[in-house]
């Protein structure tokens, strides 16, 4: 069995992650607003070929007041416009990493399941071969299959 990956974090490594990700959350959550799935949906979205768009309009506002409605703020735009952008920098890091932690979860999660699997096809054999403690072994780690089906004993 080929072993790809090989990773671990000293506790020192596992605290100084953790106070990092937690300072995130932190300074981000005080003003951050929940959007349900409804929300999202309902929402027009800014796309990167908007941005220009975005961009000239809030301009145009600044140079051409005449235009804009007196519902429509332009400095609430502007600063709304800064925050999109601001948070797409941070949101592009944020998916790199967690690119690497699903990279990381995927591949060493395989490797476990491949080993533990390997190893329960194993016991299942040494079970058969009425080996001195495999059965006890076996029988629970079957656990995991056995299948619940839907249906009701009368």
């Amino acid at each position: 069995m080929e072993n790809r990956i090989s990773f671990s974090l000293t506790e020192a490594e596992q605290t100084q992650l953790n106070q990092h990700l937690n300072s995130i959350i932190a300074i981000l959550q005080p003003k951050a607003i929940v959007l349900d799935a409804e929300d999202r949906l309902e929402l027009i979205k800014m796309a990167d070929g908007n941005l220009p768009f975005t961009e000239k309009a809030i301009g145009y506002m600044e140079s051409n007041p005449n235009f804009k409605p007196d519902f429509v703020s332009k400095e609430e735009a502007e600063v709304d416009l800064d925050a999109f952008k601001l948070g797409k920098q941070f949101l592009t890091v944020a998916q790199q990493v967690e690119s690497i932690l699903e990279n990381i979860c995927v591949l060493s999660g395989s490797e476990a399941y491949t080993a533990a699997l390997i190893y329960y096809k194993n016991v299942k054999m040494q079970a058969q071969l009425k080996q001195p403690g495999a059965q006890e072994i076996y029988e629970e780690l079957a656990k995991r299959f056995i299948k619940k089906s839907g249906k009701k004993k009368e």
